[in-house]
């Protein structure tokens, strides 16, 4: 029997508006979850945990260590890894139950914490040490020490997990270590007071802020040699960058800006005035919001990145500083 075509039509016509009601009732009915925010508060030896949707603190949840300074995520987004500079060690924190799973010692002055590629490494970079601690999570303890340059800040990885890259503030240099071999293969010469650092999705560039210089240095890792270099603001300190390796965000201390600088292009696109002495910043996963701290004012700023302005501060804990986002 042959079907009219007029009834084709409205049968298609049947299903694309049903098909549109569905997408209207799953928008409704699952909401783009919020992401998290961590900071860590070294005055108060706490978490402050931050929805990004509502821009308001939800928990306070205290610390046993001290000085909470740097903090990173597993990349399964189960745990937190707290550096504590008070305490020397680093805090294992499990976010689904809420609570601390282990202390693991590290060395003198835990600065910054970061966490291999495979995910069953933790490397800190220990200021008063000058020194690399390799912690084995499924020992939970420290396997290897590995010597690098003076007052090591923050470690980094190549997005194979063969090379690390150590920013030294106290030897104005970055410090590349093989963590196949476990030992150091370079150093190379940066800027004075050497700290935030990033490497592109490629792997084929490192971005080092130097605060004693006002600047960010561009490091080719193909070469290990820097191959430009970019004034900023004063003091420049925090580095971030977003997932698609377009867009590097740096706190300036000396004269509380944030700046924007594209990537590709090497140009600064956007100075951002905000807080007081502020210092680490990060991306939300979309890229479309910046939160960093702010440690005179005892807040986190928001700023958004379509226009460039601050629309929002965030009351936290005494003196944050470290800061990372979920999922």
């Amino acid at each position: 029997m042959e079907v009219p075509m007029m009834t084709l039509v409205r049968n298609r016509r049947t299903v694309h508006w049903g098909l549109m009601w569905v997408s209207i009732v799953l928008c409704i009915a699952f909401p783009a979850q919020a992401a998290t925010i961590y900071v860590g508060n070294q005055g108060s030896n706490s978490l402050s945990v931050i929805n990004t949707q509502t821009k308001e603190v939800t928990a306070t949840i205290p610390l046993s260590s001290k000085k909470p300074h740097n903090l990173v995520a597993s990349a399964d987004g189960k745990y937190l890894y707290i550096a504590n500079v008070g305490s020397h060690d680093v805090v294992v924190f499990d976010i689904a139950a809420n609570r601390e799973v282990v202390s693991i010692p590290a060395g003198t002055k835990t600065h910054g914490v970061s966490v291999t590629p495979d995910g069953q490494y933790l490397y800190t970079a220990n200021v008063g040490a000058n020194t690399v601690s390799i912690i084995s999570l499924a020992e939970q303890k420290v396997i290897e020490t590995i010597p690098v340059g003076k007052k090591p800040m923050l470690t980094v990885f190549s997005p194979d997990g063969h090379y690390a890259y150590v920013s030294n503030g106290g030897s104005a240099d970055v410090t590349v270590i093989d963590t196949w071999e476990r030992k150091t293969v370079a150093e190379v010469f940066a800027g004075k007071d050497a700290m935030g650092i990033a490497i592109t999705p490629s792997g084929g560039e490192l971005w080092v802020t130097e605060g004693a210089e006002d600047q960010v240095s561009i490091i080719s890792t193909a070469t290990n040699t820097v191959v430009a270099d970019m004034t900023l603001g004063r003091e420049a300190h925090g580095l971030a960058m977003t997932r698609d390796g377009k867009l590097v965000a740096v706190a300036n201390r000396g004269n509380d800006t944030v700046s924007f600088v594209d990537v590709l292009r090497r140009t600064t696109i956007a100075t951002v005035s905000v807080g007081k002495r502020p210092d680490i910043p990060v991306f939300t996963p979309d890229g479309k919001e910046l939160y960093v701290t702010s440690r005179d004012t005892e807040t986190v700023e928001v700023i958004d990145v379509a226009t460039y302005t601050v629309i929002a501060s965030i009351p936290v804990g005494k003196d944050p500083h470290g800061i990372v986002v979920l999922p």
